[in-house]
């Protein structure tokens, strides 16, 4: 009978648990020193390891040859516990066993002592979903639990557990793995198995699976049955509907230079080869994120990996925030509309984004009338200007590029300088009338803050009653201890 790789390739001691490198050192000290605790919550994301690790820590507390705290593997309790038919191990399933008479079966049960092994083992998988009331009747439990008894419970959403169980339980968060470790537990399967396969395939699998080593290892046997033995990116295209990284830096590199056309022509091809488009723009947004994170940061390599295609492109740090807004707003929009649609106008608004310069080559080339690129001298240049000055040049550029009503306009509201930037205070008439994503996309130096305009405050009946006598007009209006001055 064929045995999936997740199964196969399933940890069974704490060694070869990968990634987990606290939660397996914690574990295998506390067997090794005696320091075993009666319950634990082991929280993380979904396919980290949780329920493994709790599998793990059952052979290792009820192995019959115990290596310096790792299970052996090989006796006859370890073997039981493997095959799934072990007594002492009771593994419930929360989604579906989480109201009170469930945890008052459990409770009652938990008085009788290990049959077979040294220690009685309760594993609660999806604990967050069990109820108020049956988290209430495991707490007296948990407090006080019969002798060589221990809980486990496993959760994906560790904020919905009661305070009152976690302040029972010693806590140990599992997080998602690296790409890198995912990718070498893949490469050593694929050697195991005799399938060929592609380095860039298995990163694929390693981004798609998003830090789970079981979806991970799931995916792999997937494509290699389906590619008869054979791991390749173009297999894992066909199979799973997925773009390869490669492709979404094609897309990424359409809209960075604004060619509309094969963008919107790239964007339909995919719809009609039946790919994954909600997949897809989450790629791209994760790509541009990293373009933004690699312009943003001195030395990038300690946050990011750093591959050569962070380095060819050109845009400046303006023009990936201005395409980084578009892709969150597309995926906003797609809940009001059709994703595809959403995407097309996204692309389309896409097409200015090569004439963004940075503040520093706008300024430059309103001097020299000229364009001018990321130079670090004339940046340099610019930085060392009075602060008057850049002010100046700032404004300079605003009125060589608007309409004259348009920039009186501007010129006329509230307004200051702060490093480079012109902070325009607007209301809420003038935010009707002013085109402001437009004036933010063309001039990235610009920001505007929003104010709401304050009501008028009501004036009392006798205030008005003066006002209408003498056919007077309010210059100001005070209230004096509960007395109405008008003036």
């Amino acid at each position: 009978m064929y045995v999936p790789f997740a199964r196969k390739y399933r940890p069974r001691k704490f060694s070869e648990l990968v990634g987990q490198e606290v939660a397996s050192r914690v574990l295998l000290n506390a067997v090794r020193l005696g320091k075993l605790a009666h319950a634990y919550i082991f929280a993380g994301p979904r396919g980290t390891g949780k329920t493994t690790t709790a599998r793990i820590l059952t052979r290792a507390i009820n192995c019959l040859r115990p290596v310096d705290g790792e299970p052996c593997g090989e006796c006859e309790n370890c073997i039981a516990i493997d095959k799934g038919i072990f007594p002492d191990l009771i593994e419930i399933d929360a989604a579906s066993n989480r109201g009170i008479d469930d945890i008052r079966s459990l409770r009652d049960a938990v008085s009788y002592t290990p049959i077979k092994g040294k220690y009685k083992v309760y594993i609660l998988d999806e604990a967050h979903m069990l109820t108020k009331e049956a988290f209430n009747a495991l707490l007296k439990t948990l407090e006080e639990p019969p002798p060589r008894t221990v809980f486990i419970l496993c959760t994906t959403e560790y904020e919905k557990i009661i305070p009152t169980i976690i302040s029972r339980c010693q806590r140990i968060i599992f997080s998602k793995l690296k790409e890198e470790d995912i990718v070498k537990y893949l490469r050593f399967i694929c050697e195991q198995e005799h399938l060929q396969c592609e380095e860039r395939a298995l990163y694929t699998i390693a981004r798609i699976s998003d830090g789970g080593m079981r979806d991970a290892v799931s995916l792999l046997d997937q494509t290699a049955t389906f590619g008869e033995g054979q791991v390749k990116e173009q297999i894992i295209e066909e199979f799973l509907g997925i773009l390869s990284q490669e492709k979404v830096r094609d897309f990424i590199k359409l809209l960075l230079s604004g060619d509309t056309d094969n963008a919107l022509k790239f964007l339909r091809d995919i719809r009609d080869k039946g790919y994954n488009l909600s997949v897809f723009w989450d790629s791209v947004e994760e790509e541009v994120r990293n373009l933004i994170i690699y312009k943003s940061l001195k030395e990038p390599e300690k946050v990011i990996k750093v591959e050569p295609f962070h380095k060819e492109i050109s845009a400046n740090l303006n023009a990936l925030l201005y395409l980084e807004k578009l892709i969150n707003t597309a995926r906003i929009e797609s809940r009001a509309m059709d994703l595809f649609k959403a995407c097309e106008i996204a692309i389309v608004k896409s097409a200015i984004i090569k004439d963004i310069l940075p503040i520093e080559g706008l300024i430059k080339a309103l001097k020299e009338n000229k364009e001018v690129g990321d130079n670090p001298q004339e940046k340099q240049a610019i930085q060392e200007q009075p602060k008057e000055d850049r002010k100046e040049d700032l404004w300079q550029i605003l009125q060589s590029n608007l309409k004259r009503i348009d920039f009186e306009r501007l010129k006329r509201l509230p307004w200051e300088e702060k490093e480079g930037r012109i902070y325009i205070k607007v209301g809420e008439k003038e935010l009707k009338s002013l085109e402001i994503e437009k004036l933010k996309a063309k001039f990235p130096f610009l920001e505007f803050i929003v104010e709401e305009e304050q009501k008028k405050e009501e004036l009392p009946e006798s205030v008005k009653n003066i006002k209408t006598l003498f056919n007077a007009k309010i210059i100001s209006y005070e209230r004096d201890k509960g007395k109405d001055n008008p003036s």
